[in-house]
């Protein structure tokens, strides 16, 4: 058995589906199994971290896909999770394409299809396991993103190193920005020190005047 790891609770919160602490609860309880119909979860973050752990363990990244909204309410009452390489992409209408993607997506059927009952059990309706490419059980999801989309790991790591060389020129830039403000600064406080003595002695001049007036 095992238990899907936290990243779930960021992927279905960033995607406003269900809170971050209904998914760190079940994540560490939710049971790596094999999917059938009929199988019953108590959400849908539930039913989520299975089937996470589940494509874990046999080898595949999983995609949130369709849903269902209820007429009354608007609530979501059914969801679809399907391999990351279900469908297929788009082609790409720019005239121009700096850099030609990796095809990730082959058509994969795997699915699981899960709705909310009246009882407020979610319930596996449809499940598709067979897959139309190779898994890779036991490697982690981050060395599946990685296998998968190996142009993208070098594009991060490329601009991780551009952000860090711009980083360094922002500092750069800093750096004498603020000898610049020092020099201006010395130079605003010489300034008020020489129009100072003018009026100073400007002052001694006209007082002096006064006193031969006398």
């Amino acid at each position: 058995m095992g238990s899907c790891s936290v990243d779930v609770a960021c992927d279905l919160s960033a995607r406003g589906m269900v809170p971050v602490e209904e998914l760190q609860a079940v994540n560490s309880s939710t049971p790596v199994d094999e999917p059938y119909i009929g199988q019953e979860f108590e959400s849908e973050a539930e039913a989520h971290a299975f089937y996470n752990a589940y494509a874990t363990r046999v080898g595949f990244i999983i995609r949130v896909s369709k849903l269902s909204r209820s007429r009354r309410d608007g609530s979501t009452i059914g969801r679809a999770l399907v391999c990351n390489r279900e469908g297929f992409r788009t082609a790409d209408k720019r005239e121009k394409i700096v850099r030609q993607r990796s095809e990730t997506r082959v058509g994969c059927k795997a699915m699981i299809l899960v709705r909310k009952e009246s009882s407020g059990k979610w319930v596996v309706t449809k499940l598709v396991k067979e897959h139309t490419h190779p898994l890779s059980p036991g490697k982690g999801r981050r060395d599946l993103i990685y296998e998968q989309y190996p142009n993208e790991h070098d594009k991060v790591r490329e601009l991780s190193q551009q952000l860090a060389i711009e980083r360094k020129r922002t500092a750069t830039y800093k750096r004498h920005l603020e000898m610049i403000f020092e020099h201006i600064e010395d130079h605003n406080q010489s300034l008020t020190k020489k129009i100072q003595g003018v009026v100073d002695s400007v002052k001694e001049m006209e007082s002096k005047e006064q006193e031969s007036q006398i």
